[in-house]
């Protein structure tokens, strides 16, 4: 156990040392694709890493010194136009190829291991603590494969993906890590159509590209992934990224057109989290994470267009139990449901049982339920067999008439019995912090440009020209 900890270790730092060089050839390159494999994705979890910790707050709510310290920042930050990404981790076998042709080097020796010409496949497993390649081992623990450039760009493949910019394959406990090394602004052309439609109103697009390009600077400096062996994954616990495959015209040009600008307090890039509708207000930081930031405060926002605006999600008394049970949250036959509100959005949920009495965050009640937002109200709704009484409707026949309550937030809802409907009614789709994309294209289809639009969901920010 010591010794394969031992083994990451050095494979990370031989990662971190030789980054520099990688950095220095790399340019506008573009990645290609690659075919094997058994493997998995870097491990996922909620969309967007840890938050900055909470600033203390002060009686008068004096604004703070908004000191530059961008400069300081850099200095130890040279590379921060280069991102890696976390493409596969934990690959028995892989296969990386080009459509120009590729070198490979040595990470921890830089020496040259041969090249391979157009289309000729590098299949890759792990020989001791060593890559192998076409079945003989190199030698290496790890190797940075770069693909020939020509006017196009190069293309480097990685399981039928295409990528810009480099792949480094390296051994971790005795299976492959593989990483894309991509300039920022390759790397935002790669997610942008995944996290915003490209055909899409261009100040939109532009919006979202700030935001995306920001996100991942300021991910990097928090060094999420870092013990992984990478700045980012490509999944939405950072930003969903494809390479190439995934890239749209109108998408890309709204990224040249937004070149190196990003979003700052204090000289920093923020933690710029965005997320799909907000239901008509987003969230206060502290209201969703715990921490609060000046630049991520509630706004009223124009999403009535969303299709997720409104929508709800029913389940039967005896649906929730058994749902609160696969979360570990044995309660027995539920009795009643109250919820506690900020802002609108549930911050606390119990569930009084037969067995317990328990408690959940909104963020919680979301991920057991499956709900799209912690926008919501719970409300009840009997079955007929569990209906109170009946009364003749205005033809004189009888009616079945639910006398159960509507709607409640912040009273208790009683529940009689396991056929009772646990109704949620909500608004939005995501965590509501920061921009809402549906908000922000209704902005952008009203005639706002990018700046306003980021500058109403990220409040006393400063967009800058980072490089």
């Amino acid at each position: 156990m010591i010794k394969s900890k031992l083994i990451k270790k050095i494979a990370v730092a031989a990662l971190a040392a030789f980054m520099g060089a990688c950095v220095l050839g790399m340019g506008n390159s573009e990645a290609g694709t690659i075919v094997p494999g058994m493997g998995k994705k870097p491990p996922t979890a909620w969309k967007n890493p840890t938050p900055p910790a909470a600033r203390p707050s002060t009686a008068g709510k004096q604004e703070e010194t908004k000191k530059d310290t961008r400069s300081t920042w850099k200095k130890t930050n040279d590379a921060e136009s280069i991102i890696k990404v976390g493409i596969a981790s934990g690959v028995v076998k892989a296969s990386i190829s080009s459509v120009n042709g590729m070198h490979i080097f040595g990470v921890h020796d830089n020496r040259d291991y041969g090249d391979f010409r157009s289309n000729i496949v590098a299949n890759l497993s792990v020989q001791g603590k060593a890559i192998a390649v076409n079945g003989k081992s190199s030698g290496a623990s790890a190797l940075v494969f770069t693909p020939v450039t020509t006017s196009a760009g190069g293309r480097i493949k990685y399981n039928s993906n295409e990528y810009r910019g480099k792949l480094l394959a390296s051994v971790v406990d005795g299976q492959l890590l593989i990483v894309n090394l991509i300039s920022l602004e390759d790397y935002v052309k790669g997610v942008l159509p995944s996290e915003m439609s490209p055909s899409w109103n261009m100040e939109a697009l532009k919006a979202q590209a700030v935001a995306a390009r920001t996100y991942a600077l300021y991910t990097k400096n928090q060094k999420t992934h870092l013990g992984e062996g990478f700045d980012l994954c490509d999944s939405t616990h950072c930003q969903a990224y494809e390479g190439i495959a995934n890239e749209a015209t109108s998408a890309s040009a709204a990224v040249d057109a937004t070149r190196g600008l990003v979003m700052t307090y204090q000289g920093r890039p923020i933690y710029a989290p965005y997320h799909a509708s907000s239901g008509g207000v987003t969230e206060n930081s502290e209201d969703v994470w715990g921490n609060n930031l000046p630049y991520l405060r509630s706004v009223k926002d124009n999403d009535a267009q969303s299709p997720y605006h409104n929508w709800s999600v029913s389940y039967t008394a005896a649906q929730v139990q058994k749902l609160l049970g696969a979360a570990g949250k044995n309660i027995g036959q539920l009795q009643s449901i109250s919820v506690t509100s900020a802002n609108g959005r549930a911050a606390k949920v119990q569930f009084v049982g037969s067995g317990q009495t328990i408690e959940v965050t909104g963020q919680q009640a979301r991920q057991i339920f499956g709900l799209k937002s912690t926008y919501f109200t719970i409300r009840t709704k009997r079955k007929p067999d569990a209906v109170l009484t009946q009364k003749p409707n205005k033809k004189g026949q009888n009616e079945v008439i639910d006398v159960a309550p509507t709607a409640m937030n912040g009273g208790k809802l009683l529940v009689k019995n396991d056929k009772v409907e646990v109704i949620f009614d909500g608004h939005g789709f995501g965590h509501g912090l920061g921009m809402s994309q549906y908000g922000a294209k209704a902005m952008a289809d009203a005639g706002k440009n990018y700046e306003d639009i980021l500058h109403h969901y990220y409040t006393d920010i400063e967009i800058i020209k980072w490089y």
